[in-house]
């Protein structure tokens, strides 16, 4: 009697090897970033029930939209290998840019008087170029990032002091109070069943995480972040890159700000301090590296969502703004050290 083999296996050991290890290093962040999300709102929700409600998520979404925005530009800065400190003043700049410009701030005191759009054109034209010139300086002068947007921070938030001042013309740091329909739109209106911030942070996702998967200007970023003096040999001209993604960073900022301008329907001077450390938190707990050459779209978008819920959710528990500090600093240490195990354990089982 004729003994009936065995059925092949769909995959080998070695082939099934190789398939967990495309999974956790494509998508095995972003899973458990999507873990945590579920988690955490189940437990800020057993706490407090209306966290859940349509209002909060629309909130949750808002907020994560504005911070995610400024992010993707940051995850560029990031994926080179540089970061960028002045994200927060960079906001301010183009917000106050483009509400002043408007000419219609009440007790406006500047002649000047543009059409929306082209305030904000305008803005954006700003920002990106002083983005540009953090690229310059870091790319013609050797001059660390770090040193050169710690510096930036401070310059552009005195800008932002001096231009709100030229365009309310009272008391010295007044707020730019203004009303305006397309500002408005961006910041509080919607698009179908969802916000406008939210569409247009998730176009603007979609167009970023094309142009680093398709385009030579986003393998260049990779190259650059991994090894930048193997990049220059490849042929790659590191500087037109570097100019070219802190001007994408000073746009983004730009566009980040005028969103959370149209949301408040007011600019202060003030506004941004701090949001440097949410940014660069969303960038790292969304799986790029400090170190340069690693990042995905999609990590940020994950990882803006989980911080604007935690950011809502300790809100709405009243737990003291001292308290959120310690909370967002926590998760940005665990999310590196987290990274750190996790690139170990794969790189120990792709050997094993």
């Amino acid at each position: 009697m004729q003994v009936p083999s065995k059925k092949p296996l769909l995959l080998s050991p070695v082939q099934f090897k190789v398939f967990l290890i495309g999974i956790f290093a494509r998508g095995g962040h972003q899973l458990m970033i999507i873990a945590l999300i579920i988690v955490l709102g189940l437990a800020i929700y057993t706490v407090q029930p209306s966290f859940l409600s349509a209002y909060s998520i629309d909130n949750i979404l808002r907020m994560a939209s504005i911070y995610g925005i400024v992010a993707l530009g940051m995850t560029l800065v990031i994926i080179t290998g540089g970061i960028d400190l002045s994200a927060g003043s960079m906001m301010a700049l183009g917000a106050a840019l483009g509400a002043g410009l408007l000419g219609t701030a009440f007790g406006a005191a500047n002649p000047l008087s543009f059409p929306a759009p082209v305030a904000i054109l305008i803005a954006l034209a700003i920002t990106g170029g002083i983005g540009m010139l953090n690229g310059v300086a870091i790319t013609n002068f050797g001059v660390a990032p770090f040193v050169v947007t710690l510096g930036m921070m401070t310059v552009v938030r005195g800008l932002t002091f001096i231009f709100s001042d030229y365009a309310v013309g009272s008391v010295p740091g007044s707020p730019i109070t203004f009303m305006d329909g397309l500002f408005s739109w961006l910041g509080a209106g919607s698009v179908g069943p969802i916000s406008t911030a939210a569409a247009l942070f998730l176009v603007l996702a979609f167009i970023l995480a094309m142009m680093l998967r398709f385009t030579p200007f986003g393998r260049a970023m990779y190259a650059i972040g991994g090894d930048a003096e193997i990049a220059r040999l490849a042929g790659i001209n590191i500087p037109a890159v570097l100019i070219g993604v802190y001007g994408l960073m000073g746009v983004l900022a730009g566009i980040g700000g005028i969103v959370q301008a149209g949301r408040l329907s007011s600019v202060s001077p003030l506004m941004g301090i701090g949001y440097e450390l949410d940014i660069i938190t969303i960038v790292i707990v969304g799986g790029a590296s400090l170190a340069g050459g690693r990042g995905t779209v999609l990590g940020t978008v994950l990882a803006a969502v989980l911080i604007s819920m935690i950011d809502n959710g300790l809100t709405m528990m009243n737990v003291p703004s001292f308290y959120q500090y310690l909370v967002k600093g926590s998760v940005l240490l665990a999310a590196v050290i987290l990274d750190q195990w996790y690139q170990r354990r794969r790189a120990a089982f792709a050997a094993a």
